[in-house]
């Protein structure tokens, strides 16, 4: 099997049909989906199922969470290659062909990546992101503007995840995927190509990460524990990172009105050593 692309679905009754016609119509044969259900309540389940392709394997499980499926996918495939791709994104004609080509030709690379087009409904967004680069640690810990996390941009070595033990932190939500390259460039290159064919990227109302709530600021205070915890800020640039991140969690807090909170993160972002 050359690639297995691992989707994980949610209650996506109103996209899921679109994203896999596109996965579908990859020029590459021998792929599968596999497409971990993640207790969806709509009609994910009797859209996905509609579809007579031997190549979609459809797996069920109770919510757990988009980190928990992604895990649960990874342990399923079976290619040389794995794409973990949500499941209201679009894959253009060429998406799959051109990134399992550039890791083909470059064997020192573990993972690559192209460029990144916003959409929603039929708007697309003129300015385009791009992935990770091999500076990618700065790019992610001091968040740089022009660069996305989303996991369906990039393309792995199935044997090097498996290999480093490379999984989806199940504890943390909306920075799972910042976290999970982290743990990817910790082991491995990477390599952002212009040249491979650009994801179209989703922009939901629902997205988790385009609101500010507490569970949003709950989330990303656990995220900054868990790369201290795990050892994924490099010591020279550790208090630069982590004071930029109790400041931004200072804010978060003020926003939602819990200044003992804010406070907290005030002190720390002070007196941080």
């Amino acid at each position: 099997m050359l690639a297995s692309i691992i989707i994980p679905c949610y209650n996506a009754e109103l996209y899921i049909e679109q994203t896999l016609k596109s996965v579908l119509s990859q020029t590459e044969a021998d792929f599968e989906i596999v497409l971990i259900d993640d207790g969806s309540t709509d009609k994910s389940k009797e859209i996905i199922l509609s579809f007579n392709d031997n190549r979609i394997n459809y797996f069920y499980q109770s919510n757990k969470g988009v980190s928990a499926a992604r895990n649960k996918g990874l342990s399923e495939a079976k290619g040389e290659y794995v794409i973990f791709f949500d499941a209201d994104d679009i894959m253009p004609n060429g998406f799959l062909h051109s990134r399992v080509l550039l890791l083909e030709q470059n064997n020192e690379l573990a993972f690559v990546s192209g460029n990144i087009q916003k959409f929603t409904g039929e708007l697309t967004y003129p300015n385009i992101l791009r992935g990770i680069s091999n500076n990618g640690v700065h790019e992610i810990l001091f968040y740089d503007k022009d660069v996305a996390g989303c996991p369906s941009n990039y393309l792995f070595r199935t044997n090097f995840l498996l290999q480093h033990n490379i999984l989806f932190n199940e504890n943390i939500s909306s920075p799972a995927d910042k976290f999970f390259l982290l743990q990817c460039l910790a082991y491995g290159k990477t390599q952002c190509s212009p040249d491979v064919v650009k994801l179209l990227y989703r922009i939901s109302e629902n997205s988790m990460s385009g609101k500010l709530t507490k569970k949003l600021a709950l989330d990303n205070e656990l995220y900054f524990k868990e790369l201290v915890k795990h050892h994924l800020i490099p010591d020279n640039i550790k208090r630069k990172v982590l004071r930029k991140g109790y400041y931004m969690l200072c804010l978060s807090y003020l926003k939602l009105k819990q200044p003992l909170k804010a406070f907290y993160y005030l002190i720390k972002t002070i007196f941080i050593f």
